[in-house]
């Protein structure tokens, strides 16, 4: 392989990582700011978590863009954020003993980490993340897409010089 194609490719895979970088700080911060918004505190561990599932959103926002496939992504992430909170909180809140949230006191909840209702939350927390990951594709990182919205059934461009 030639060393400027090589050094092409290390550019784009550098680019790629730095992007992720970016979404996850943004992530992280966001949820953070939100967390002590809300509760008037956060934990590290907790923003930790946030830039994680932006970077799930980020790398999942991709694509024709239809109704359903929105849906699956709101799904997928709530699952994903749901699942990292019940591990994170078996670590930080039982072994490490820091009782950063309980969610003992909520219906349908599994040892106090995590609960359906919370759960709901962040179905909804996960279309601000794609609404919050479609404004910085658009403004930040330059990509042509719409805001939340649905792509179009051509895939085509029809934009003309004026």
């Amino acid at each position: 392989m030639p060393a400027s194609l090589k050094s092409g490719c290390d550019l784009l895979r550098i680019n790629r990582i730095l992007r992720l970088v970016a979404i996850f700080f943004c992530g992280a911060f966001g949820y953070g700011l939100c967390e002590v918004m809300a509760r008037g505190f956060s934990h590290i561990s907790m923003g930790l978590l946030g830039g994680a599932a932006m970077c799930l959103i980020h790398l999942m926002n991709t694509g024709r863009r239809t109704p359903l496939r929105l849906l699956a992504l709101f799904c997928v992430s709530a699952v994903f954020i749901t699942l990292c909170e019940l591990v994170t909180g078996e670590i930080v809140n039982k072994q490490m003993g820091l009782n950063v949230w309980d969610y003992s006191m909520m219906p349908l909840n599994l040892d106090g980490q995590i609960c359906l209702s919370f759960s709901c939350i962040w179905f909804a927390l996960s279309a601000v993340g794609v609404w919050l990951d479609d404004v910085i594709r658009v403004h930040i990182l330059h990509e042509r897409r719409t805001l939340l919205g649905f792509s179009p059934p051509s895939s085509h461009n029809t934009r003309h010089a004026v």
